[in-house]
């Protein structure tokens, strides 16, 4: 067996498909693309309500975050045409909610931003894993005898 399909063997079962472990490997991703977004916005729009541009940003990396999710953290099960739809209003919850806690930690927290944005991150990450899991892609586990197939395959 060569390293890579080692590293591909270690990866399924350290992080299977639709656990919180690849969730948070792709989520790294996805988070650091956010948070360079949102950094750019804050040093470009000084006078912009930080709120506005938590959001923005939050948006903009979400779309990106339903392909990467589906490409890496779940599958192709569900054909696009309903997992998009369906991640919109997952993300545009989460995009609201996690733009009025960040105005709450914000005025509550001042002196800490970026602490606050990251905790912040992780708990509306947390509920985007959980509801994408069940409504959007509605993974369930494969069986087994399939998964074993799949790994003597690659």
């Amino acid at each position: 067996m060569t390293t890579e399909m080692g590293n591909v063997v270690w990866l399924k079962r350290w992080a299977p498909r639709g656990s919180l472990q690849r969730f948070g490997l792709a989520g790294c991703f996805n988070s650091a693309a956010f948070f360079l977004l949102w950094e750019l916005l804050m040093a470009l729009a000084t006078e912009v309500d930080l709120r506005y541009l938590w959001g923005f940003a939050w948006g903009a990396s979400g779309i990106m975050a339903h392909f990467v999710h589906r490409h890496f953290t779940f599958d192709g099960r569900k054909s696009v045409r309903w997992t998009l739809p369906t991640a919109v209003p997952v993300y545009g919850l989460s995009l609201v909610g996690s733009s009025i806690t960040i105005g709450m930690l914000i005025e509550a927290f001042p002196n800490n931003l970026r602490w606050l944005g990251l905790v912040n991150l992780l708990a509306w990450g947390f509920v985007i894993w959980l509801t994408m899991r069940l409504f959007v892609f509605q993974y369930q586990k494969e069986s087994t005898s399939h998964a074993f197939q799949e790994e003597q395959v690659e």
